[in-house]
């Protein structure tokens, strides 16, 4: 016979939900990106350093127990972000390059940096924020971004394919992402113009895997 609730309690076999968590996984799940979107938004308006976790709490409307509930510090917060940024981006990149032909290896790369560009770009205080703040450099992550690994994928299916030719996909990916990353910084600064940036990558990136 199935054990009603009742019978549950009496057992002492009921399980209680954590105070400050929603019922439900999706609730859980719908929650936690809400709280990320509004930390996002307090970080690029005040910073990370000036940013305390009532504040985020107190923009979200929650109780300080349910934002610690999800994230247990703001270091804890700032590495969730930089997972969702790197998600967000590496899905719009490939959004853009997969509605290219599966075989036409040259315009889906020119696709992805276009697009990597604009990205950048349109998430550039966001980025600022999750990747320049303390307590954890983003240098020490940067081969295992959703990133690198699409385009790493792209130029080893190009060296198959004989499009070009790359020894090391992987490493090749992560040289092309800080020439990538350089370029675009530099165009923020005014130091070089934004006018066909995109291009100009694209042909380096071509040059870099023998396509001239």
């Amino acid at each position: 016979m199935k054990k009603t609730n009742s019978d549950k309690k009496k057992t002492g076999k009921i399980l209680k939900r954590k105070v400050g968590a929603p019922a439900g996984k999706r609730q859980t799940v719908k929650r936690r990106e809400a709280l990320l979107k509004v930390a996002g938004t307090v970080f690029v308006a005040k910073g990370f350093e000036a940013t305390t976790m009532d504040e985020i709490a107190a923009r979200a409307q929650v109780a300080k127990g349910t934002l610690y509930h999800y994230f247990s510090s703001k270091a804890d917060l700032l590495e969730a972000l930089r997972q969702v940024f790197s998600v967000q981006f590496a899905a719009r990149v490939q959004t853009r390059v997969e509605a290219c032909a599966a075989r036409d290896f040259k315009a889906r790369l020119c696709a992805l940096v276009d697009e990597a560009v604009n990205a950048y770009f349109d998430m550039s205080e966001l980025h600022d924020v999750v990747f320049n703040s303390a307590p954890k450099s983003h240098r020490h992550s940067m081969a295992d971004m959703e990133f690198n690994q699409y385009l790493a994928r792209l130029i080893d299916d190009g060296t198959k394919a004989g499009v070009w030719h790359a020894d090391d996909p992987a490493w090749t990916a992560l040289i092309m992402y800080y020439s990538f990353h350089g370029g675009c910084d530099e165009a923020r600064l005014g130091n070089h113009g934004i006018k066909d940036l995109s291009k100009k990558i694209s042909n380096l990136f071509l040059r870099m895997l023998g396509l001239y």
